[in-house]
């Protein structure tokens, strides 16, 4: 019986192995298998981090065009309802683009609400702005007295100020404008939640 050489007295497994030579394709393949995933998640991640520093919030901003039916008080049998004429503009800061069904404004003065109205259905694009006709309107005419009285001295002193609430997007957005002065375009400042039942019975009329 022949002797067994130190070659046969090896495992199976250990007698099966690659020689260096062979392993080094293996190896770099595999290495480069890991730095393009590597690559790609870190890509991934530079895009994700990128694309959040990029998508900031809605802004709004509201434009007195007209305000009628304001110099009367209530019982005047001239009196007018009160019109209000509004242009909203809504920035779209993010990096994608909005439907939008409507929404609703309220024209208030020292917190009266004077006249209410609808955003009508808008689509805004990534990064785009548009730009909406609003006319705010009331089913009664004139101003209440007491109102008005108070509304005639400011206007007088250059201060007096309307207050327009803006519901879009289901956020609630608040802003002032002059009614007669300079200042008849106004940034609106989104209302923190805690500020909601403060002004949500303009919205309901009640």
């Amino acid at each position: 019986m022949a002797a067994s050489t130190p070659q046969d007295q090896l495992h199976p497994s250990m007698r099966s192995k690659r020689s260096p030579k062979e392993e080094a394709p293996v190896l770099a393949a595999l290495l480069c298998f890991a730095v393009l995933c590597l690559g790609w998640i870190a890509t991934m991640m530079y895009k994700g981090i990128i694309r959040d520093m990029d998508n900031k919030p809605v802004e709004c901003s509201v434009e007195l065009v007209e305000a009628k039916g304001l110099g009367r008080p209530a019982i005047s049998p001239d009196a007018e309802s009160p019109a209000i004429k509004l242009l909203v503009h809504v920035n779209n800061r993010h990096v994608f683009g909005m439907d939008h069904d409507g929404g609703s404004v309220v024209v208030s003065y020292a917190g009266v609400p004077l006249a209410r109205g609808s955003t009508p259905a808008f689509f805004v694009g990534k990064k785009k702005t548009v730009t909406l006709a609003e006319d705010a309107t009331s089913e009664g005419v004139g101003v209440p007295e007491d109102l008005l009285r108070l509304m005639l001295q400011e206007r007088r002193s250059g201060v007096a100020q309307l207050e327009i609430d803006l519901l879009l997007f289901d956020q609630l957005y608040t802003c002032s404008v002059d009614l007669d002065g300079q200042i008849r375009a106004g940034r609106v400042n989104k209302l923190q939640s805690s500020f909601l039942h403060e002004i949500k019975d303009r919205f309901t009329g009640q």
